[in-house]
């Protein structure tokens, strides 16, 4: 890796001083070339790196879309269910105005077969009043008639000659027989045309207190048919609301069903833009060129990529701080922000995107397989995605690799200093550096 490094570093220098030759020459097909340095590998990474950051920004505004459809669905939800209480109170009260409005109904059938007995009673009243002025009439023309022959008879016998005195006599007391005979009967006749008298005033009476009760009767139905009507109105407003709601309720829905096919519309496309971010992401990593063995670096510095060689279980970072050769816990050394529970130093994340701290610096006991163990945890473990993610410099410093630390991990000490006193980092596991 020295040589190889070594070589590059006189092709450098060559294309430099041709470069200066070339400069001193006025070629006319060289006035439109612009010439520019570009470190090795940067300028794949730098092309993968913008289709990723694109994609990214792709992926969060379509989050952003699906949050707002979310938004919008929940919103929808509580308006529905608000609706729907609603609609529920609605059908209650028209129903409760159903029932009423059928009471009510009853109760006119009621008061109208009361009003159609009134009629028929105050009818028959009538035509007993009629029946029985007609017998009084026929009885009053009965006595004149009788009067008149008595007062006939009276005078042709007071105009009888004296020669037929015993004939008149005998006449005479025929005469007064029927005359009294004929009192008696108009004394009768009498007696029933008071009693007739007496039942006339008794229908007209009852005609009368029939009359006013069909008044009452009449007065009763037109309150209930005000009240009938009055309650067909608040049913039909309670329908014209129902049809409201039932309008706005499918508006609602036809929409929260254009939301939720739209989500599921994101949901696919989202997935496939993940998909195609992590392919190009993945071709971020596998661009990445390691660094040399010794070699000097920025914080930032790709050096190497997670993995799970040695004692792991799954892939990870085990991460170790040394100052002056002494253990640190690391938490006490990364700046803030980069690991829950972990801030306040100076050290760059030496993983990027989301983090998972699995493991901290100290005293632990763990089950391995079957047996429980307690050890002394050195660094702390923290996870970064995908399996293989890379690792970056934590600080400024020179790389030393090892491909073995006796149970085949493979590790990075980044040293802040040449012979690596003061400030050191580790990074152990590695499946590639």
């Amino acid at each position: 890796m020295k040589n190889h490094s070594k070589f590059i570093t006189i092709s450098f220098v060559f294309l430099n001083i041709a470069l200066l030759i070339i400069s001193n020459f006025s070629l006319p097909f060289l006035d439109n070339i612009k010439i520019q340095y570009v470190p090795i590998g940067v300028a794949v990474g730098q092309s993968l790196q913008e289709q990723l950051d694109e994609l990214n920004r792709q992926i969060e505004e379509v989050k952003r879309e699906k949050e707002g459809l979310q938004s919008q669905l929940d919103q929808n939800s509580y308006i529905i269910n608000g609706y729907s209480s609603e609609l529920s109170a609605l059908y209650g009260e028209v129903e409760l105005y159903n029932k009423q409005i059928q009471e009510i109904d009853l109760e006119i059938k009621q008061l109208e077969l009361k009003i159609d007995n009134l009629n028929k009673d105050i009818e028959k009243q009538k035509a007993d009043i009629a029946q029985t002025e007609n017998t009084i009439v026929g009885l009053e023309e009965e006595s004149e008639s009788r009067i008149k022959d008595n007062y006939f008879n009276f005078r042709l016998y007071r105009s009888t000659d004296d020669a037929s005195t015993v004939f008149n006599l005998t006449n005479i007391n025929a005469f007064f027989k029927t005359s009294q005979y004929k009192e008696l009967i108009q004394a009768d006749t009498n007696d029933v045309m008071v009693e007739l008298a007496e039942l006339k005033q008794q229908l007209q009476d009852k005609k009368q207190v029939l009359s006013e009760q069909l008044i009452e009767v009449n007065k009763d139905k037109e309150i209930v048919d005000v009240k009938k009507s009055d309650l067909a109105k608040k049913k039909e407003e309670a329908d014209i609301k129902i049809t409201a709601y039932q309008n706005e309720l499918n508006n609602l829905q036809a929409q929260s069903n254009a939301a939720q096919t739209r989500l599921f519309e994101f949901d696919d496309q989202q997935a496939k833009m993940q998909a195609e971010a992590n392919r190009v992401q993945q071709e971020i990593f596998n661009s990445y060129v390691p660094t040399d063995d010794g070699q000097y670096v920025v914080s930032g510095t790709y050096i190497g990529k997670q993995g799970c060689t040695g004692l792991c279980t799954g892939a990870h970072l085990h991460f170790m701080v040394y100052i002056n050769n002494q253990l640190q816990n690391p938490c006490g050394y990364l700046k803030d922000g980069i690991v829950d529970g972990c801030g306040g130093g100076y050290l760059d994340a030496p993983l990027q995107g989301s983090i998972l701290f699995t493991s901290g610096f100290g005293n632990r006991c763990f089950w391995w397989g079957d047996t429980y163990y307690c050890d002394f945890h050195t660094g702390i473990d923290i996870i970064g995605s995908p399996w293989n993610a890379p690792i970056f410099a934590a600080h400024d410093g020179y790389v030393h690799k090892f491909w073995d630390d006796g149970y085949g991990a493979q590790y990075i000490i980044l040293c802040q200093n040449r012979d690596c006193s003061g400030l050191k980092t580790g990074y152990w596991h590695l499946s590639e550096f």
